[in-house]
């Protein structure tokens, strides 16, 4: 995109927003260099008044900017700087949202693009002091970070990297900005949430269509995908995708954390990274799937395990994403919500409809349980699909008995790690190992709040009907529970009953 399209696009978005609840409130829009921006204590930007210092406000999520992002930074300034220097534009590194308050020009949007740029910069000749602050801890440890990182650069110890000189890529006084300054906090953050979509809040999913859209040639098959994409709801869109992707982070070669259920716009952030950025951006369409070979006499026979693709498979611009994700909302619909599909067992639709409803402080369990049995059928298929369902329960809801009070997303974060469960399931060769796991675990009983009313003792009456367990009084027999295991054993107990009553399910 040509800076005049993105200085007229920044324009159309702020004369959208001006016609709305903020009519009275002043914006500038200034087009001027990073080094200019920098300096603007010193002196006003060319041709306006604004001056100030710049800062970062303190509830402003921190810099946390890695290899990866910094990365692709360097190649878009080396390609740039490939260009021939009678024809070389300067470099447009996009919008950034100040808010001016007093003599202070909060940055709202652009501070990891900036706090970059600001540590390259350290390396250069002529350097730019741009006296910003920093008092976050993860701030200053991820600033050291990529510092140390652009060091090794700069030494020629990084090959990817050995024919960069930073002198020759990095000049802050032709790297263009637009800056959309406004006195008004609210505004600045609605500026931020709508620029570039017209008005439009668009969200992290849509952002992940759109780009793997427009990596398709046909019209005919750009037409079928986001048919497609356009059948599910959003909210459900977005649940599976976050789903999908904590199953690709919670692993035990590079563990990643998701951001908590509250932290919207780093969830946002992390669907685009995960699901644009990382993606292969090459014109393939390759998907893996989990095979064995069955040999008998002097033949071999190869047989998929499971009819989906690998949940945590390289994802390729295009079809390929737009078909793993479809495929995964289908599994999604059939395993938590269809009451028809073949390959559900009926007991497993009983058991489903009974128990996984998320009450009684059971949500993020239910969220944590739809991950791991997905998990499971990608890995093996609907093979013993209700008895794995039951030990899966078993061993997910143990913490909402194990645990004083609602299970919080954090804890169920902190377990998955703990456990590095997902990794069991999808590493196992058989569904007996996965079984053996998951029969093997022992938890303890918490007494606290199992008085009537409380939602453990809901929870626990809701366990003893679906179960029938015998001899299970929360109001009088919690301390037998928690010092005799009672109520694991007798749910143990149920778990072979009901499976004995059901072989074939």
């Amino acid at each position: 995109m040509s800076i005049l399209a993105s200085l007229a696009l920044d324009a159309a978005t702020i004369n959208n927003q001006q016609t709305s609840k903020f009519t009275n409130e002043p914006v500038e829009v200034v087009s001027c260099t990073l080094e200019d921006l920098l300096l603007v204590q010193q002196k006003p930007l060319p041709s306006k008044s604004i001056t100030g210092h710049i800062s970062i406000p303190e509830y402003q999520r921190p810099y946390v900017w890695k290899e990866r992002q910094v990365n692709k930074l360097l190649n878009d300034l080396a390609e740039h700087a490939k260009l021939p220097v009678a024809e070389r534009p300067l470099y447009y590194l996009g919008s950034i949202i100040l808010h001016q308050d007093g003599d202070k020009l909060h940055i709202i949007d652009g501070q990891q693009r900036l706090t970059t740029l600001l540590i390259l910069n350290s390396f250069l000749r002529y350097k730019v002091n741009a006296n910003i602050a920093y008092h976050l801890p993860e701030s200053i440890e991820n600033i050291r970070h990529v510092h140390s990182y652009l060091k090794a650069i700069a030494n020629g110890e990084v090959p990817a990297f050995a024919d960069i000189h930073f002198e020759d890529i990095v000049c802050l006084a032709q790297i263009n900005v637009t800056l959309i300054v406004t006195q008004s906090e609210d505004l600045a953050y609605t500026f931020f949430e709508t620029q570039n979509t017209g008005g439009v809040r668009l969200s992290g999913p849509d952002i992940a269509k759109a780009h793997h859209l427009r990596a398709i040639d046909s019209n005919k098959t750009i037409a079928y995908q986001a048919r497609r994409w356009e059948h599910w709801p959003p909210q459900k869109i977005e649940h599976c995708i976050k789903n999908l992707i904590k199953v690709r982070y919670w692993n035990f070669k590079s563990w990643q954390a998701f951001p908590l259920y509250r932290d919207e716009r780093s969830i946002k952030e992390t669907i685009i990274d995960e699901f644009t950025e990382r993606t292969v951006h090459q014109a393939e369409d390759l998907s893996f799937y989990y095979a064995l070979v069955q040999k008998q006499g002097h033949h071999a026979f190869q047989m998929n395990e499971s009819p989906f693709r690998h949940i945590r498979q390289p994802l390729y611009d295009g079809n390929n994403f737009l078909d793993y994700i479809q495929e995964y909302l289908e599994l999604h619909d059939i395993l938590f919500q269809s009451s028809s599909d073949h390959r559900l067992p009926d007991p497993f639709i009983l058991f489903r409809n009974q128990l996984l409803h998320g009450r009684d402080g059971t949500v993020f369990l239910k969220e944590l349980y739809e991950i791991l049995l997905t998990a499971y059928v990608s890995r093996f298929g609907f093979e013993r699909l209700f008895e794995a369902g039951l030990w899966l329960y078993r061993y997910v809801y143990s913490l909402r008995v194990s645990m004083a009070r609602n299970v919080r997303e954090d804890s169920i974060f902190a377990f998955a790690r703990a456990q590095m469960i997902v990794d069991k399931i999808l590493y196992a060769y058989t569904i007996n190992e996965v079984l053996d796991e998951l029969k093997q675990f022992r938890y303890g009983f918490d007494t606290a709040n199992t008085e009537e009313g409380q939602s453990k003792a809901k929870h626990v009456q809701s366990v003893t009907r679906y179960f029938h367990l015998q001899g299970i009084d929360t109001f009088s027999s919690a301390k037998e529970m928690c010092t005799n295991n009672l109520f694991d054993k007798a749910l143990v107990s149920g778990i072979y009953t009901l499976l004995k009553q059901n072989k074939h399910g």
